[in-house]
């Protein structure tokens, strides 16, 4: 399970990475405003998933459907990234959701 956990992060991080590029690139509004507050709570959610936080996975499932959310959002105003935004939302979410909790590995005693 730690690579779903990993993929998480990653796909976390990269829907960080896309809202910081619509809040910078946007011409004004609530593109800009949302893009760059899901910027930053998806940076501390990858971040905190990475470290094994007990809010991280709970804060990655919630960063991804505010993801979707705004992509739902951007569709009905007629604003681009909606394709991109249910794709990685969704995949953050499902990723999110499958990452369990931190396990101690299986160790074998020999008697």
């Amino acid at each position: 399970m730690n690579i779903i956990r990993w993929a998480a992060v990653a796909v976390t991080g990269l829907f960080a990475l896309m809202n910081l590029g619509a809040a910078i690139e946007a011409d004004g509004g609530w593109v800009r405003i949302v893009g760059a507050a899901l910027c930053i709570a998806g940076a501390a959610a990858a971040v905190g998933l990475a470290l094994y936080q007990s809010w991280g996975r709970p804060a990655v499932i919630t960063v991804g459907a505010l993801n979707m959310t705004g992509a739902v959002a951007a569709l009905l105003t007629d604003e681009a990234g909606f394709v991109a935004g249910m794709v990685v939302g969704g995949l953050g979410v499902l990723l999110g959701a499958l990452a369990g909790p931190r396990t101690s590995p299986n160790v074998a005693v020999a008697r």
